[in-house]
């Protein structure tokens, strides 16, 4: 991975001296350019895109503290080390509030510039992988959510908790730093809120930002309970003991393939239209619909704690033996493959 260096000074000694010396320190090192006043360096780092610029303090044209302010002013994320001599003291003081990475002495003493250069491109590799894996949590983040509003949308408290859990856990494993985690987390919730609008439901979904992560966690399962209360308050939820009969069934042989509408209705003692009619009223689904996606929800979970299960049996466990139909409807559920979801865990 090459490492943008462009060099700044009006003594060409000093930047052969520096081209020498940073060519040598390591083979990922690239010296994209070298100017000899602030403004010529500006027109080479917007053509050049360096990750680094070396620059005096005393130049022509214009100084290395106006170049340093335009540089910050741009936007662009640029580390600025600067060059400055032991007569240049108050000129570097200002240099240094102005933001630099680091400084460099006149005369140069060749390990010090090997070493600082070693540094910052040590720090510049981090702060890639950090992104790296902040941009994979992201993405993450956004499946998590699609996820997690079919169970609010299903007020499936069980269900939520477990999957919020999984979500808190595997974000206090990854080796993000505690602000990036609270990103994460404020992701999620922006993702649900677009869920909730795509769905056209008058749910909430906000997080409120916390300096604590410990507290935006909680904040975050408390955002879900309300959410699910939302959602039951929004379609009188429970209040027809018919349709909590009905949920309890299926949450208690979801695993049956032998589980069929008929049986339930026999067992309720009402007829389809009504049954139906009141099943969606207070789901938001048909029975068929909540039955599939209820079997996928505990299919991801089992994928996620039995990983050493192969994936038929995981279909067989959510109550489908057939394992062609199973992959057909946990692919249009959730939008892969078991085996694909499956990987995604590793």
């Amino acid at each position: 991975m090459s490492y943008r260096i462009l060099l700044v000074d009006d003594e060409q000694m000093i930047k052969l001296s520096l081209r020498k010396i940073i060519s040598e320190t390591h083979p990922d090192f690239v010296i994209v350019g070298d100017a000899s006043d602030g403004k010529e360096a500006l027109e080479l780092a917007a053509r050049e895109r360096p990750h680094v610029i070396i620059t005096d303090i005393s130049m022509p044209v214009m100084s290395g503290i106006e170049l340093i302010r335009q540089v910050h002013a741009s936007g662009e994320r640029i580390e600025i080390v600067i060059l400055s001599g032991y007569g240049e003291f108050d000129y570097a003081q200002e240099a240094i509030r102005c933001g630099v990475a680091d400084y460099i002495l006149k005369p140069m003493r060749v390990s010090a510039v090997k070493e600082l250069m070693r540094r910052l491109y040590a720090a510049h590799l981090e702060r890639i992988e950090s992104m790296q894996a902040r941009s994979s949590l992201s993405c993450e983040a956004y499946y998590d959510a699609e996820a997690l509003f079919e169970l609010v949308w299903k007020a499936d408290e069980h269900a939520v908790n477990g999957e919020s859990e999984r979500i808190l856990q595997k974000l206090l494993s990854c080796e993000l730093k505690d602000e990036q985690k609270r990103g994460i987390l404020q992701d999620t919730a922006v993702a649900l809120q677009r869920q909730a609008e795509l769905r056209g439901a008058s749910v909430k979904f906000e997080l409120e930002w916390d300096e604590r992560l410990d507290e935006m966690n909680a904040r975050f399962v408390a955002m879900l309970q309300r959410g699910i209360q939302q959602v039951r308050g929004s379609r009188n939820w429970g209040k027809h003991p018919a349709i909590r009969e009905a949920v309890q069934v299926i949450e208690a042989r979801y695993a049956d393939p032998n589980l069929k509408l008929d049986e339930l209705l026999n067992q309720l003692g009402m007829s389809v239209t009504h049954f139906y009619n009141l099943f969606k009223q207070e789901t938001g689904k048909s029975f068929i619909t909540y039955l599939i996606e209820y079997r996928m929800d505990r299919a991801k979970e089992l994928l996620d704690r039995h990983r050493e299960w192969k994936t038929y049996e995981i279909g067989e466990r959510v109550g489908y033996p057939d394992y062609p139909h199973f992959t057909k409807l946990f692919k249009k559920i959730v939008g892969i493959t078991p085996s694909e979801y499956k990987k995604l865990l590793v």
